[in-house]
């Protein structure tokens, strides 16, 4: 017969034999488990440090019930000199397909700018706008394109 080692938990009062084995594999699990997250956390960060786009620096998307306007603030890094820029508004059906309800187009010279549409935007439906903009800098042109979805 084989020595068996038994570490003795108590819980409540009661005393419950467990094998060592088990004990070194929760240990292993609980290691394996710290260094997963870990590796995800830092794959995260490093996926977020890359831009998204060569010209653009940010894209920000809104929409308001109570003026009934959708817009996108573009704002391009140094050096862009036109930015041309088509708003789409989606509503939401009942079966989840969207719909679109209305599109504006501008351009505008010079690296940020705001857009602005406006639609009967109904408060409790939900909408999405796509954004769609070609930044020219330093003399080339590049394609950018957002959604926004948001329940009013």
């Amino acid at each position: 017969m084989g020595v068996t080692f038994f570490i003795f938990i108590r819980i409540e009062g009661m005393r419950f034999p467990y094998k060592r084995g088990v004990h070194i594999m929760k240990k292993f699990l609980r290691s394996l488990l710290a260094i997963t997250l870990l590796l995800g956390i830092v794959s995260t960060t490093a996926l977020a440090a890359e831009p998204r786009w060569r010209n653009v620096a940010s894209i920000s998307p809104s929409m308001s019930a109570y003026d009934g306007s959708y817009t996108s603030a573009i704002i391009a890094l140094e050096g862009t000199t036109k930015i041309e820029c088509t708003l789409t508004l989606y509503e939401k059906g009942f079966f989840g397909n969207y719909t679109q309800v209305s599109q504006v187009s501008e351009t505008y010279n010079g690296p940020r700018h705001e857009f602005v549409g406006y639609y009967a935007i109904k408060s409790g439906t939900t909408y999405k706008l796509n954004t769609t903009a070609k930044v020219t800098r330093n003399g080339v042109t590049e394609t950018v394109s957002t959604d926004f979805e948001k329940r009013c």
